[in-house]
């Protein structure tokens, strides 16, 4: 997210953890407003739009995070081993840090059906679609051809998001770690 002030990254930052956590419905603005210790008055002079567009910043924030872990990750062979061991690293990390409370917010999200959310569905689809071109781009340079790179791409990321949604109910992370390793025995090497 470009700098606007630091109460705007708290909003940012706060909101992701909350749709983390609560989803987007779970998530009030008075709630974002008391976890980012913003003033009310900056969550509508930075975000004029509302929830919709507070929620929009934050699944670009974390998917622009997120992004530059993957690419960075792909960069050295093997790259898409590289990739999912990172991938998972982070998802693990939210799922530890967080003892079991927070899941991906980009995921949570895109769940997540009401009405107004469109504009926010479209961060989602944007934040999915770019993972997905990082995980594809790792196994084209890894050598696979171009139809099974884009299908095995969309594998490894709804296996992933599945297996931390499986691994959140059970307070484990028996199922992401299976999932990484079946994962990997599919990823060349």
């Amino acid at each position: 997210m470009p700098k606007k002030s630091n109460a705007a990254e708290r909003i940012v930052r706060a909101t992701a953890s909350l749709l983390a956590s609560r989803g987007y419905a779970g998530t009030g603005l008075s709630d974002i407003i008391a976890r980012s210790e913003a003033p009310k008055g900056s969550l509508y002079h930075y975000f004029p739009d509302g929830k919709p567009q507070i929620a929009s910043a934050a699944i670009g924030f974390v998917g622009r995070e997120v992004q530059a872990f993957l690419e960075q990750a792909g960069s050295q062979a093997p790259h898409a081993r590289n990739v999912l061991g990172r991938f998972t690293a982070t998802l693990r990390n939210w799922l530890q840090h967080s003892q079991f409370a927070e899941a991906c917010p980009v995921f949570s999200t895109a769940l997540s059906i009401e009405a107004e959310l469109a504009p926010v569905h479209a961060e989602c689809r944007s934040v999915l679609r770019a993972w997905h071109a990082s995980i594809e781009g790792a196994l084209r340079a890894d050598g696979v051809a171009a139809a099974a790179a884009t299908s095995r791409a969309w594998l490894v990321l709804c296996a992933l998001e599945g297996a931390v949604a499986i691994s959140r109910s059970e307070q484990s992370l028996s199922a992401l770690d299976a999932t990484e390793g079946e994962l990997r025995a599919l990823l060349p090497e």
